[in-house]
């Protein structure tokens, strides 16, 4: 799986490092909060919400790649964002993983280490499209 950053006017991003593969399950994962599953990526996606505050609106805000049909492309569309929010959002999420050992023994029982760097490699990106006034929009291929 791959997670790619897009600007409205400057299109995909470099790719961000492991191609994004755990940045995109964790987001993936946080999606399904409150269903009743468990995995140690949603337990960390409540702790963060629950302990540490991050609003998960921006970051669970994406959509596939290469859309199939209309409805798919009009989806995709839905996926266009501001970056402050998501900017945020991904901050709380990177300075809770550097703080607190619950979170980073949550990523190792994930297998999920690379996820920082992954989310620390998104934030210039999305300062940037910040300063330039872009939308962004997250998007995953499988």
């Amino acid at each position: 799986m791959r997670l790619t950053l897009e600007l409205e006017r400057e299109g995909s991003m470099p790719p961000l490092p492991g191609d994004g593969m755990e940045l995109i399950a964790f987001l993936s994962f946080a999606i399904s909060r409150g269903f009743g599953a468990t995995h140690p990526l949603i337990a960390l996606a409540d702790r963060l919400h629950d302990t540490f505050h991050v609003r998960f609106g921006p970051l669970t805000t994406f959509y596939e790649a290469g859309p199939d049909d209309n409805e798919d492309r009009a989806k995709l569309e839905m996926a266009w964002q501001q970056p402050g929010p998501l900017r945020e959002s991904m901050e709380k999420v990177l300075a809770a993983i550097q703080s607190d050992e619950q979170c980073r023994a949550l990523l190792r029982r994930a297998n999920a280490e690379a996820l920082p760097a992954q989310a620390e490699a998104v934030l210039p990106l999305l300062r940037r499209a910040e300063e330039c006034g872009e939308r962004v929009r997250m998007v995953y291929s499988l």
